[in-house]
């Protein structure tokens, strides 16, 4: 199962770098997943618009106080992308405006990009892969692994073992399935799922894809070639299409 280079983070996502300039800048959102780069120096930035399927893409890890994962942001309601300590705020600071939830999680780092995505996505129950390459194992109770290919980001090349007929794998965009459109998914020549960008239907198994690869086997180590579309749900305003293997 061999999997592509997966190491270039930025994909399909509309990529903004922000300039250190230490002004205070408003920027316009793109139509589409867009990603803001942020290093030091860039000021208290203003994100009009900012989605569900956006991107922070910071030069440091930004504070985490309880090491959760999730970035909430202060009674001020912005974010402090330089804070090192509870009581160190940097001089660096970003209001997102559009964003319900003020808060955001952590996706992990790539490039020397530390990447957050807005926490609300993530829904209670799924077990989320990063951007980097995730050894993950479905053994035990039914687990969703989610990767949130609508954000237009590489999400690594991944391999899931001992995965059964209860879990599923859950995607922000739907996987390419071929022209006649079914629900069966079959893996191209690669032998594993290439994972969509930010638009339905991407076709990957072509070198690095949009979103990212995953190398499945079962519980017997046996590889798996295919998976079904069982499922699609929108929550919040966000599409969420499980895959896993057709019950006989």
């Amino acid at each position: 199962m061999p999997l592509g280079d997966n190491s270039h983070l930025l994909s399909t996502t509309n990529h903004l770098v922000q300039a250190s300039n230490g002004l205070n800048d408003a920027v316009t959102h793109f139509d589409g997943a867009t990603s803001y780069s942020f290093s030091g120096g860039t000021g208290d930035d203003t994100l009009e618009g900012f989605d569900k399927n956006d991107s922070i893409l910071n030069y440091q890890k930004i504070f985490d106080g309880n090491g959760d994962g999730i970035i909430d942001f202060g009674a001020n309601g912005v974010l402090d992308i330089d804070r090192t300590s509870a009581k160190k705020a940097g001089a660096d600071q970003i209001t997102l405006l559009g964003m319900e939830s003020k808060s955001l999680r952590y996706l992990g780092s790539k490039e020397g990009y530390f990447v957050y995505a807005d926490a609300s996505v993530k829904l209670k129950g799924f077990t989320e892969a990063t951007v980097g390459n995730d050894a993950l194992d479905g053994a035990g109770a039914a687990k969703k692994f989610f990767y949130d290919t609508a954000l237009g980001l590489n999400l690594g090349g991944d391999t899931i073992t001992n995965f059964g007929v209860d879990d599923r794998i859950v995607t922000t965009t739907r996987v390419h399935n071929g022209p006649d459109a079914g629900a069966i998914i079959t893996f191209g020549k690669n032998g594993v799922l290439d994972l969509p960008g930010d638009t339905d239907g991407m076709v990957g198994d072509n070198g690095p894809t949009e979103g990212g690869q995953i190398a499945l086997s079962n519980t017997f180590g046996l590889a798996i070639d295919h998976l079904s579309l069982l499922d699609h749900q929108v929550v919040g305003g966000v599409d969420y299409y499980y895959y896993g293997i057709s019950p006989v």
